[in-house]
Formats: C-alpha cells, sequence, structure tokens
C-alpha cells in the first residue's frame, strides 16, 4: 500500500478549501508570491515519494489458489523489504514500489487479459509471473507485445522459452531438467544395488507441457539406457481430477518397480490418496517436485513418508541464506515456507535488481539488465540466478525425501551440502 504524506501548507489549504465548501488550489491562488509557489512545490516534491508500478496476475482462486496465495505473500515480502529499506536505486533516485496483485481466478484466458490491463491501463513498469505453467504460457506474450519485462517463478515447461520472447525470464528449472536428474538419481542406486537393473517404470503425467517434458526425459533415459531402464506403462491424465483410480488399476496391472508421476499439488494430494486407498506399493515413488510441501504433508500424513520429491528450494537447506529466509517467513506469516514462497520471493528480488541495474524505467533497458545479470546470493541451489539467450534459467534442483516426523532430508545430488543417503528402496516398497 502507498502512503502519501502532504506537507503542512498544503495541508492547511486543504482544511480551509472544506470550510468554504471549494477545491484548494494554493499554486494559483489570488496573491500567491512566486516564492510561496515555489515552496509549495518543493514540500509537495517531498510528500510524494518517487513510485514505480509492478503489476502481477496471479490464481487467487480456482485450483491453483494456495499456490497463487503463495506467490503473491512472496512477491509482498520482497516488496516490503525494498520499500521499508528506503525504495529502490534506480539511477541514483530511491523510487517505492507500488504492487497491483490480480487475480485470474485459475482462468488462462482471463490471465493474459488482465495482463494487458496492467500493462494497458495500470501503466506497469515490469510484471510478475503467474502461477502454474498453464496460465504463464497464456501470459508470456504480452511482455514482448508492449516490450514490459516479466520475470515469472512459476511455469516450468521448457516450451515458454522456445517461442522466441525477448521480454520473458524465468526462475524455476525447467521439467525436462527434473525428470533427467530423476533418472540419474535412480541410475545411482541401481548401480549400489538398491533397486533392480533394469528397474520397470510406470510413469502417468498431466497432460500439458509441463508432463509432457517430465514424460519426454523418462522415456529419454530409458532409450539411452535400457539395460538400466524398461517403461512398462506410460500414460498421461488430465489436469485438476477428481478420481484417479481407473490409471491408478493400470499402474497395479502394470506390476512395475517404481512409479513416477508428474502432478501439480492438488492431482498429487488426490492421486496418493487414492494410490494408499488402493494398496499400491513400490520400491521407488516420486511425483516429480511434490512431497515435501506442508499442504501435501497435512493432507497426507503418514502416507507421505518416504516419498521422493526434485525441488527448486527447501527449507532443509543449511546455508544461511536459506535458514535466514526460513525465519522471516516464520515470523511474517507463521508458517513454514514451501518452495512456492521461496521462488516467489526471489522472482520479484530478481526483478528489482534488474531494474536498478538498468538504471531506468525504460522496458527495453530493464529486459537488456536482465538479460546480462548473475543474481548472486541468491537462496536458490547454487546461490546464484541468471539466464541463457531464451530466458530460461540457469538454476539448479535439490531432491529430498520424506521422513516420518515430518522430517526432510537432502538425499540428492551428492556434495550438496545438507547431503544424506535415501532410504532406498522405500519402506513401503519392501
Amino acid at each position: 500500500m502507498r502512503i502519501q504524506t502532504i506537507g503542512a501548507t498544503t495541508l492547511a489549504s486543504l482544511f480551509v478549501a472544506a470550510a468554504c465548501g471549494g477545491t484548494a488550489a494554493p499554486s494559483s491562488a489570488p496573491g500567491a508570491s512566486a516564492a510561496t509557489t515555489a515552496a509549495q512545490s518543493a514540500a509537495a516534491s517531498q510528500a510524494a515519494p518517487a513510485v514505480i508500478k509492478i503489476g502481477a496476475v496471479l490464481p487467487l482462486t480456482g485450483p491453483f489458489n494456495a499456490s497463487g496465495k503463495y506467490f503473491q505473500q512472496g512477491y509482498d515480502l520482497a516488496t516490503k523489504e525494498v520499500n521499508d529499506a528506503g525504495g529502490l536505486d534506480v539511477g541514483g533516485k530511491k523510487y517505492q514500489i507500488k504492487l497491483s496483485v490480480l487475480d485470474d481466478g485459475s482462468n488462462g484466458t482471463k490471465s493474459r487479459s488482465l495482463v494487458e490491463q496492467l500493462v494497458t491501463q495500470d501503466k506497469v513498469t515490469a510484471l510478475l509471473g503467474g502461477y502454474d505453467t498453464s496460465l504463464v504460457e497464456a501470459q508470456q506474450a504480452v511482455p514482448d507485445q508492449y516490450k514490459i519485462p516479466m520475470v515469472e517463478g512459476g511455469g516450468a515447461a521448457s516450451a515458454i522459452f522456445t517461442r522466441g520472447n525477448k521480454y520473458l525470464f524465468g526462475t524455476l528449472a525447467t521439467v525436462d531438467v527434473l525428470g533427467s536428474n530423476t533418472m540419474d538419481f535412480l541410475k545411482y542406486w541401481i548401480d549400489k544395488g538398491k533397486l533392480p537393473k533394469p528397474l520397470t517404470i510406470a510413469v502417468v503425467w498431466e497432460n500439458t507441457d509441463h508432463g509432457k517434458d517430465y514424460q519426454g526425459a523418462v522415456e529419454k533415459a530409458a532409450k539411452d539406457h535400457p539395460d538400466y531402464f524398461k517403461v512398462v506403462l506410460d500414460q498421461s491424465f488430465e489436469l485438476n481430477g477428481s478420481d484417479f483410480t481407473p490409471l491408478l488399476t493400470q499402474v497395479k496391472a502394470a506390476n512395475a518397480d517404481a512409479f513416477l508421476s508428474d502432478a501439480h499439488l492438488p492431482d498429487f494430494i488426490t492421486m496418493h490418496k487414492q494410490y494408499l486407498q488402493l494398496g499400491l506399493k513400490h520400491k521407488f515413488v516420486s511425483y516429480g517436485a511434490r512431497g515435501p510441501d506442508q499442504k501435501g504433508r497435512e493432507a497426507l500424513g503418514a502416507g507421505a513418508d518416504y516419498l521422493v520429491a526434485g525441488v527448486w528450494w527447501t527449507p532443509a537447506q543449511p546455508d544461511k541464506a536459506s535458514q535466514d529466509f526460513t525465519a522471516k517467513w516464520k515470523k511474517a506469516y507463521n508458517v513454514t515456507p514451501d518452495w512456492f514462497q521461496a521462488l516467489s520471493y526471489e522472482t520479484a528480488r530478481v526483478m528489482y535488481a534488474g531494474i536498478s541495474k538498468a538504471g531506468s524505467l525504460d522496458g527495453t533497458k530493464i529486459r537488456d539488465a536482465l538479460a546480462g545479470i548473475d543474481f548472486t546470493g541468491s537462496i536458490l541451489p547454487g546461490g546464484h540466478i541468471k539466464f541463457d539467450p531464451t530466458g530460461k534459467p540457469l538454476t539448479k534442483y535439490v531432491f529430498t525425501q520424506n521422513l516420518p516426523g515430518n522430517k526432510v532430508n537432502l538425499v540428492w545430488p551428492q556434495g550438496v551440502e545438507g547431503y544424506k543417503d535415501a532410504i532406498m528402496p522405500l519402506p513401503m516398497g519392501q
């Protein structure tokens, strides 16, 4: 929220005008001296801080509302920190940031329309992206159309960065990388003798670009390493489902060693509840980036224990920056953050760093600054955020494994700070 103070002279004029039933116009009042007018102008200039308008469209209602609200909180916290520190330095001048967040109701058509509204009507300087790949894909043409830069941390499909956009940048390592990293992790445990060789796999994936990235990486690894992997079920499903029993019945019939699913948070919770109800057991189970989320663990209880996930950030990271962020988030919102909050926070911080680096409010100059940025001191794995020439993020994953008692271990890659060996095969699959 923007708070505007009013100089004493102007404030007095407003009260006099109100008493007379009129509107104050001190600069044009009869008999006003040039010195008085100049003083009033200076006071007004000091009273009204320079403002940068930043816009975002998020799913605050609809199927993705929980994650959308997390993103709003992350954007809010990063913005508050800048404003509380005196504002954003742009070319030696300090600006307060005014953040406008609109709700798209988890609807892609509405999402694009509202982003365009922020640009054409609200005249924002820059945009922070939405949450969910499908919504970010709906938004992604607007930045280039109007030459207004956008940084997004909620869309992870590699397709986002194959369409020639120059004003769009991402902070989420893409899902093809998640799939590839998952297969590397499995190969390691096969070599250790903890999983069978070849490992038979049932893979199910949401019918989106997000899901296709994951499925493609699994199939590529199976093709490249047929002695390690054999895919015995490869099946898609529709986003935001309510009954996955027919799909899971196919999974059960496949009699695979490993079950891999690429699903968003609501589908993960529904699917894994039904997985447990059907009494399914595998030597390895992963729902892509889902598993350690607090919402998921609250909904699934002990049923989420031992799941392995590849995530963009976790409060289990022991580095000081991550631990400081976790403490700060708990103080602000009285809850332990998940990767959603961390990515939105870092997305806003990268945008503000890009604007400051540009030293200008010109969209093209900000875009150029973001294209060449190396944002250090990030809480994301590796501590850096930068982009390739397509705007695709050069960020990394860490893998976690849920343990009883709501605990989480960092289990991949080897050498990551805080690393511990995974429990393999999963106790529930033995």
